[in-house]
């Protein structure tokens, strides 16, 4: 006798909630689209992009954990040392989720200064490390990367886990999901999981 397919309600009861797919694109090349993030997959996924994008600038967005595809403030800086004046108060709250996606940015444009402790203090690390390095030993004139791509996203609040990816040859792509609590309600949480329609 052949087994009845899982339904929803068996998946809910046997483990974790559907999960919403949470991708990132950092584009690392002029007229090849804009910073994004897409929630949900199939026809009913969103996507964010920046409310005035510009080239080699940092896209800073904060989310609603419980509406994830409600932006709820944003930033568009060409500024690789300045932290945004009123970024911490978004930062610091666990309401919020939070990314980092950079647009066609320049090498000699990674994060320096403040920035770069800011970025770092909230879940940065190897990938950016990656890009500073390459930006220390291919400046001009050497020019051997002259753009890099970065995407950086985590949970705002004390604790909160981050995900980076990084690169010098082809647009950042990041791959999460958004889990929800286990009786399936928000707040959302970012989970280190692909979620995909089969």
């Amino acid at each position: 006798m052949a087994e009845e397919a899982p339904t929803a309600e068996a998946a809910r009861m046997g483990g974790m909630p559907p999960m919403l797919a949470y991708t990132l694109r950092a584009p690392i090349q002029t007229n090849a689209g804009w910073a994004l993030i897409r929630i949900g997959q199939g026809s009913s996924a969103q996507v964010l992009t920046p409310n005035q994008p510009k080239d080699m600038t940092y896209w800073i967005v904060i989310l609603d954990a419980n509406k994830p595809a409600s932006i709820v403030q944003q930033w568009v800086v060409h500024d690789n040392k300045t932290v945004p004046s009123d970024l911490d108060k978004y930062m610091s709250n666990p309401a919020y989720l939070f990314a980092v996606v950079t647009q066609v940015l320049g090498n000699g444009q990674v994060p320096q200064g403040p920035f770069y402790d800011y970025l770092t203090a909230h879940g940065a690390g190897r990938e950016l490390q990656k890009l500073e390095q390459i930006s220390s030993y291919t400046a001009p004139p050497y020019g051997l990367f002259a753009r890099v791509s970065y995407a950086l996203t985590g949970q705002c609040g004390s604790g909160g886990i981050a995900y980076e990816r990084s690169s010098f040859t082809e647009p950042a792509v990041l791959e999460l999901s958004l889990m929800p609590q286990m009786n399936g309600q928000p707040p959302y949480s970012i989970c280190d999981s692909y979620t995909f329609v089969h």
